[in-house]
């Protein structure tokens, strides 16, 4: 690792480049300052300088993912629109575990919001009042950011066979049960065993079939 201050006496000179490789080498999930700080062999403080707030270093490092994504395009159907976009963010989000965490508690990086701009108004290009695009596009980055955080806070906690059978098993249906409550346990048993990826498909599936029943009928 490099010191903070090479011959001459002086610190480092910091690019956007160089701060966004080491939050990326770092990865999201727990990242604090002082270890971007050390990735970069530089003192706090000299980061501090460049980047003010824990907030910002974040938010620079994520509008570069965004960025630098190759996204689907905005074109086709509205359904497909939506449907390949919140797919492509779905597996964005696995690909950087402990951002959808971040992404919760502070505001939204300028490009994400550039992002869903750009799909609410593929959507008033249909048709679409700007109210119910933006209703819709909230609705769709909004599951998808809570399943993913489902996803790293609950089934990472229960991804071996052994506890997702422990899980299986206390949603098993009872024989005692009325026919309603075996089948809607039947049915829970059967979900926990799907991969997080098929049931977040079967739920924007059921997402979009409830936006095309209210705003296109």
């Amino acid at each position: 690792m490099t010191t903070s201050r090479p011959a001459g006496g002086r610190p480092r000179k910091l690019t956007d480049g160089d701060i966004v490789d080491a939050v990326l080498s770092e990865g999201f999930a727990g990242i604090t300052v002082p270890a971007v700080a050390r990735r970069l062999g530089v003192s706090t403080m000299t980061l501090y300088r460049y980047m003010p707030t824990r907030a910002e270093m974040l938010a620079l490092a994520w509008n570069h993912v965004i960025t630098t994504t190759d996204w689907p395009p905005l074109t086709g159907p509205w359904r497909q629109i939506l449907h390949t976009h919140a797919i492509a963010f779905w597996h964005l989000l696995a690909r950087h575990p402990g951002v959808v965490t971040e992404l919760s508690q502070s505001l939204m990086p300028t490009e994400m919001m550039n992002r869903i701009d750009d799909l609410a108004v593929a959507l008033v290009d249909q048709d679409f009042t700007a109210e119910e695009a933006v209703l819709s596009v909230d609705l769709v980055i909004d599951l998808t950011i809570d399943h993913r955080r489902g996803v790293e806070n609950i089934h990472g906690l229960a991804s071996t066979p052994a506890t997702l059978e422990a899980m299986a098993q206390l949603w098993a249906p009872n024989d005692a049960d009325p026919p309603n409550r075996r089948a809607v346990r039947a049915a829970m048993t059967n979900a926990i065993t799907l991969t997080p990826f098929d049931w977040f498909t079967q739920k924007l599936d059921l997402t979009l079939e409830g936006i095309e029943a209210r705003f296109r009928r």
